[in-house]
């Protein structure tokens, strides 16, 4: 979410609700300035209004990425972009499952100041180039780390083996199921 604070778009990093029993409701937000990156953090009360800002998600391709920047592509336009890894979206764990030619989401100011941040899709297709093999035989599901094409890793169930395409589940990092 972004609002607007004084003038300025302010995005929503992090919100705490809280307050005591007689008095009024107290709101905490984390915000991040969203062109200069700052960070900054803002209490306001239960009746106070703020401005929220139209945020605009579109489909980029990753084209490449080197060592500060991702460089994108519009799916529409063709209109190549480039912006900081900084205003990645999520952890940076999350980095070791980019892949060239994959779709990420691009949210944009429109009309100023354009594009903000950017995030992985929620979900990946990859290809499994390794697992350890689980110790012993235990009763129920037994998980085993896997190593992917992407140089990402994820616990999967101890039935898949390498070459298997599967799904992964890329906000909480985890195994869906079999491509």
């Amino acid at each position: 979410m972004v609002i607007d604070i004084g003038g300025e778009p302010q995005i929503v990093v992090t919100k705490d609700h809280g307050g005591t029993g007689r008095g009024q409701a107290v709101i905490k937000l984390g915000l991040r300035h969203a062109v200069t990156g700052a960070r900054s953090q803002e209490r306001f009360r239960g009746n106070d209004m703020l401005e929220v800002m139209l945020l605009v998600q579109n489909r980029y391709q990753l084209l490449y990425t080197d060592s500060d920047k991702a460089h994108l592509m519009d799916m529409r336009s063709f209109k190549e972009l480039a912006l900081d890894m900084g205003v990645f979206e999520g952890d940076k764990e999350k980095l070791a499952f980019l892949e060239d030619g994959m779709e990420v989401v691009v949210q944009s100011l429109e009309p100023e100041p354009g594009p903000i941040s950017w995030r992985l899709p929620p979900r990946g297709t990859y290809k499994v180039v390794s697992v350890r093999a689980a110790v012993a035989k235990e009763k129920g599901a037994t998980y085993v780390p896997a190593e992917l094409t992407c140089g990402g890793r994820v616990m999967v169930p101890d039935f898949i083996k390498p070459g298997d395409s599967i799904v992964v589940d890329l906000d909480q990092l985890v195994y869906i199921s079999r491509a």
